[in-house]
């Protein structure tokens, strides 16, 4: 169980797969706009990149913030505190990679949700499947890849 609208604190306490449901449903409506700004076109000539992209990048970081990083600061600072930590970690290591501040701002934010479902649910699997279809989402939507 989890609680919604946040992991440790919220109105109402939800299974783990119906947050991961919600969460995913806020995520396809919020880039859709942008998806189809880009047109069908677009998504068919990115569609192999997009698959390989995602995948990839979601295991890598996965593995590496909540994987091994979450689970070494779990033991030495407690939960709450690995998760903080490795969020704003995890927000700042998009900023090597050219994104603005806000977006990596933005990228704390999604960690913190990814390392709250984590711990609740002592497993990466969830985090994973939500973190790869927001790649996805972010390379159809040309926040990754431009439509130029």
């Amino acid at each position: 169980m989890i609680h919604f609208p946040l992991t440790w604190s919220g109105f109402h306490q939800v299974k783990i797969k119906y947050f991961l449901l919600i969460a995913l449903a806020i995520n396809i409506v919020t880039f859709t706009p942008f998806m189809i700004r880009n047109g069908w076109g677009f998504i068919q000539d990115i569609w192999l990149v997009a698959i390989i992209f995602s995948i990839t990048n979601a295991v890598f970081e996965e593995f590496i913030w909540r994987g091994v990083l979450l689970s070494r600061f779990s033991e030495q600072l407690g939960d709450k505190w690995a998760v903080i930590i490795t969020s704003l970690g995890f927000g700042l290591q998009h900023y090597s990679l050219g994104f603005s501040w806000a977006m990596c701002i933005t990228f704390s934010i999604g960690g913190f949700f990814y390392g709250g479902v984590t711990v609740q649910s002592k497993s990466i699997i969830p985090a994973l499947i939500w973190h790869i279809t927001f790649n996805f989402l972010m390379v159809f939507s040309g926040l990754i890849i431009s439509n130029v």
